[in-house]
């Protein structure tokens, strides 16, 4: 079980910080993965196309 939050140390500030810097990190993720499978389906249409 999750220890209680101590409400007067609590730093929602730097805690909304680490928030929003995990979110861009995400989102950095997440397109690089998608540049990934665009440039996979490339190739795969550039293949099909040689191939016919």
């Amino acid at each position: 079980m999750a220890a209680p939050i101590d409400v007067e140390k609590f730093d929602i500030k730097k805690f909304a910080e680490t928030l929003v810097k995990a979110g861009r990190e995400g989102v950095k993720w997440e397109r690089r993965k998608l540049d990934w499978v665009r440039e996979e389906k490339a190739e795969e249409a550039k293949a099909k196309s040689d191939a016919a």
